[in-house]
C-alpha cells in the first residue's frame, strides 16, 4: 500500500490545526475531498491489520523488514523464533 511508504506528516493533507492555550494541536481541519480519500483508504485496510497503522513503531519496524527483504538482507524466515506454529501444509508455501 503506497500510503504506508510515506512519512507520517504526508499521510493526511491538513489545511489548518486547532490548538489549545499551550499551543498543542488538538484538532485538524481537512477538506471534504481529503476526508473522502481517507475513508476509502480505511475501508481497504483489513480490521485485523488496522492496529499496525495505529502503532507507528510497529509500522516502521515492518517497513524496515520489508526493505531489508527487498534488498536481500534476509535469507531465511524463522517464524519459530516468534513462537508461531506452522501446520505441515503451510511448509510448502514457505519453502517456495
Amino acid at each position: 500500500m503506497a500510503i504506508a511508504a510515506k512519512r507520517r506528516s504526508k499521510m493526511v493533507n491538513v489545511k489548518q490545526y486547532i490548538t489549545d492555550d499551550e499551543g498543542r494541536k488538538i484538532a485538524a481541519i481537512i477538506d471534504i475531498d481529503e476526508l473522502n480519500r481517507l475513508k476509502k483508504l480505511l475501508q481497504i485496510i483489513p480490521q485485523s491489520e488496522s492496529w499496525l497503522y495505529k502503532n507507528m513503531n510497529a509500522l516502521e519496524s515492518v517497513q524496515n523488514g520489508l526493505k531489508d527483504a527487498l534488498e536481500g538482507k534476509i535469507s531465511k524466515l524463522n517464524i519459530g523464533y516468534f513462537g508461531i506454529t506452522v501446520p505441515p501444509k503451510s511448509k510448502l508455501l514457505l519453502s517456495q
